[in-house]
């Protein structure tokens, strides 16, 4: 069950990261119809990250306080990637929400994997 849960989790990880990537691109273009929904599948990504989270959390490493700190960066990251979309879909600034997001990912990440923390 636990290998199971890792894999869901892990995928989304990388799908969101393309997904938040691809949508951005296509926001930026005006192919608004691609990029939203690219940003709805996003969504579902987010969702299914979040879900599998938790229930790794709590039901595997509820005492170690590194996931925690993870879950909540990882949250962060989530309303980044929505700030940035949303302003790209409005044609407004967004370059430091994506920036943000994008960095935010790769430490969400590298702590997940253990590399930093």
């Amino acid at each position: 069950m636990y290998k199971a849960l890792v894999e869901s989790h892990v995928g989304a990880w990388e799908v969101a990261f393309l997904l938040l990537i691809v949508s951005y691109i296509l926001y930026r273009v005006g192919k608004e119809r691609i990029a939203k929904i690219l940003h709805m599948i996003l969504r579902l990504m987010i969702v299914i990250i979040v879900v599998s989270g938790i229930w790794m959390l709590f039901a595997f490493r509820s005492g170690d306080v590194l996931y925690y700190i993870k879950g909540v960066l990882g949250l962060l990251t989530f309303g980044l990637m929505e700030m940035a979309l949303g302003r790209a879909r409005r044609n407004e600034a967004s370059t430091g929400f994506f920036i943000g997001a994008l960095v935010l990912l790769v430490v969400v990440i590298l702590t997940g994997y253990r590399v930093i923390l």
